[in-house]
């Protein structure tokens, strides 16, 4: 199963659209998805519950077709890690035969 994290970017409000809007990061296995996300409510809203309801409407647009979505390639030290066999392969090391001392 895919575990994913939720980051949300610098909230501002949009008087002239009497609206929140941030960009919502959805990281996962696979990558990162970026989704712009707005919310129309009075600038008197507590920050913290606009803040959930403009991530939650960007997990609704996630997999949404049309949406307009950012993807980009999980970096190298987000990818997860495979464990290494615990016993060391016997074949593996012969190359270092070259390098003994006459």
């Amino acid at each position: 199963m895919t575990e994913m994290r939720t980051q949300i970017g610098e909230m501002r409000y949009n008087a002239a659209e009497e609206q929140f809007e941030a960009l919502v990061t959805f990281h996962s296995d696979a990558g990162r998805v970026r989704l712009a996300s707005t919310f129309k409510a009075p600038v008197t809203t507590p920050p913290e519950v606009a803040e959930r309801v403009l991530m939650s409407r960007a997990l609704g647009l996630l997999d949404r077709e049309g949406t307009l979505q950012a993807r980009t390639a999980p970096l190298p030290s987000e990818r997860q890690r495979r464990p290494r066999d615990a016993a060391p392969r016997k074949e593996g090391f012969a190359w270092l035969s070259i390098f003994r001392a006459a």
